[in-house]
């Protein structure tokens, strides 16, 4: 089994890296992306990565694996809600955020290793949403990945019509509700009232 190392991104360095990991990723899944955003330097970022707490998996030699981030408190918007229309009135704006770019390596996209990964993205983002009250969080996701995240107790809801994008497919705005996460993750709770003590 593989032994991954997960960690909060707080350097530059480590930063560059998993831009450079995602733009790896969207290279191989959807080149007609990066084509489009004109990417350059071979490091996808956008202007959403200044608000957001960002999140890797390292493998045994240290490389990253996976990535996530958490966005919030965007005075420019979030991905989900400035790519396609839906009713946003819903969610007050202090209370929400956007979790986005969950990129495993495709070498690592076996159920083992995809289940280990995602419990610890839900175990980081869990204890963060908490920590800055972040009630929901939206997703844009293809249908496959709703449903793998599904089985994996992460309970994101549709909230709009499916939308299409001639560049990445097929992708639903979906929301997540923080509560709804714990209630299906028992063991995040515990681990939440363990962080306040």
């Amino acid at each position: 089994m593989i032994n991954f190392t997960f960690l909060e991104v707080t350097n530059k360095e480590l930063l560059e890296k998993v831009f450079a990991f995602r733009y790896k990723i969207l290279m191989e899944t959807y080149p007609g992306y990066v084509k489009k955003v004109g990417i350059t330097n071979a490091k996808e970022h956008d202007k959403y990565d200044q608000y957001a707490i960002h999140f890797a998996a390292l493998d045994e030699e240290k490389e990253i694996c996976a990535t996530v981030r958490l966005i919030y408190h965007s005075p420019v918007g979030y991905p989900t809600e400035n790519s396609t229309q839906f009713d946003n009135s819903m969610f007050e704006r202090d209370k929400l955020g956007e979790m986005s770019r969950i990129f495993v390596d495709k070498k690592y996209r076996s159920i083992k290793n995809t289940k280990i990964i995602i419990q610890a993205v839900k175990e980081f983002m869990y204890i963060k949403m908490m920590q800055e009250g972040i009630e929901y969080t939206y997703g844009y996701l293809e249908e496959s990945f709703l449903r793998l995240l599904k089985i994996y107790k992460m309970p994101y809801h549709p909230i709009g019509a499916i939308h299409h994008d001639e560049n990445i497919g097929l992708r639903y705005p979906c929301i997540l509700y923080t509560e709804e996460l714990g209630k299906a993750n028992q063991e995040l709770i515990k681990l939440w009232k363990q962080k306040k003590i």
